[in-house]
């Protein structure tokens, strides 16, 4: 190699056994494509010398894509045994050197490549630990509530009623004009499709018994709970995790005050007397639709319409849906309260909690009114 080498970007000369590598002109990411070409052109770690010294003393221009390419040739240097040393460069210069360090450190290394039982044994230990997190974080939890409600019992001034009350007109009193509508219209929906079918049959008439038992014993309370869930159990979810994130219910505790009995057994006793309110509107509107239907759709008068649904013993419909509702609220009111009062300290979490709450809901609703459906079918009901 020859002693001097001059570009229009650096000066390379050769001393002994060291390189001195003297950097001017303009090291921006305008020329970033012809530095690098022209540096790679001299490979230094080819020179035969055992130390580089890099030096400023003509650089005009530089930027963070020059401090980058600096970077990366002094590292393929020390890679190479060579010794690098940086001389004359002034504070601004030093300052874009730290920042792309900076940016080398923050990247995330390289993954070794997990075999198949690495893998599964990683993801197997992941959810054994969330289970045992989520159970223990539950099994407090549950506790917690248990004595405060045991404290409200003992002591009635404890219970807050305003804050009852309101919750009473945001779950239920709120919702009753959605909750009536639909299920008016599921029980046109029903009506409509179990029509279809059993005119094949010439089987009309028992449209009125699919619609009424129907909405009585599993639409009514099931749909009802659904949509509760969707409004108050996300609602319980996101109010809650907002005031964790705030540390607010820390607050409260530093006061005095117990945030199990301000915040949620108000909220679980207001959907236990919601609830059930809801699923009974919730029926007297299917009902209301099932006699449109058979009015219109079977062209029955109203009287006999209401005839054959006397003769479907309601009661005993009507007691099988009712039952199931209280069940209903204590599934969501536990799991958006919980869901909220365990919200981790991250910006994206009061989301992901409030996602998490609904879905968790709606699967516990079904789950528990297939488990009266069975239980019902066996004893008779």
């Amino acid at each position: 190699m020859p002693q001097v080498i001059e570009t229009p970007y650096f000066t390379y000369a050769i001393t002994g056994d060291t390189g001195n590598f003297a950097m001017k002109g303009d090291w921006s990411i305008l020329n970033l494509s012809q530095l690098e070409s022209q540096v790679d052109a001299l490979d230094l770690a080819r020179s035969g010398t055992v130390a580089v010294d890099f030096q400023c003393g003509g650089l005009e221009q530089f930027d963070l894509s020059g401090a980058w390419l600096l970077y990366r040739t002094a590292e393929r240097l020390r890679d190479k045994g060579l010794d690098t040393r940086f001389e004359g460069f002034r504070a601004e210069h030093l300052q874009f050197i730290e920042d792309v360090l900076n940016i080398e450190k923050s990247r995330p290394s390289s993954r070794p490549i997990r075999t198949i039982p690495k893998a599964i044994w990683d993801i197997s230990t992941s959810a054994i630990r969330t289970f045992s997190r989520e159970t223990h974080n539950r099994g407090l939890w549950f506790m917690a509530i248990g004595r405060g409600i045991i404290s409200i019992v003992l002591n009635p001034r404890k219970f807050r009623w305003i804050a009852t009350a309101r919750h009473i007109q945001d779950a239920g009193i709120s919702a009753l004009g959605i909750v009536a509508l639909m299920a008016f219209l599921v029980a046109l929906v029903l009506g409509f499709q179990g029509r279809a079918q059993l005119a094949q049959l010439g089987a009309q008439i028992f449209t009125i018994d699919l619609v009424a038992i129907s909405v009585l014993r599993e639409m009514g309370g099931l749909l009802t709970a659904v949509l509760v869930a969707g409004r108050s159990g996300s609602a319980y979810a996101a109010e809650i995790g907002v005031m964790q994130l705030n540390e607010e219910v820390s607050a409260m505790e530093t006061m005095g005050i117990n945030p199990y009995e301000t915040l949620i057994i108000p909220r679980m006793i207001a959907l236990l007397i919601c609830l059930p309110l809801l699923t009974f509107v919730a029926d007297v509107a299917g009902l209301l639709g099932t006699l449109m239907m058979a009015t219109t759709m079977l062209d029955l008068p109203a009287s006999l319409a209401i005839d054959r649904f006397l003769s479907l013993d309601p009661f005993n419909h009507f007691r099988a849906g009712m039952i199931k509702a209280p069940f209903f609220a204590l599934v969501i009111g536990m799991i958006g309260t919980y869901r909220g009062f365990f919200v981790e300290r991250s910006a994206d979490a009061v989301g992901r909690n409030t996602t998490a709450a609904v879905v968790e809901s709606i699967f516990m609703v079904i789950a528990v009114d297939a488990m009266f459906s069975m239980l019902f079918t066996e004893i008779g009901w």
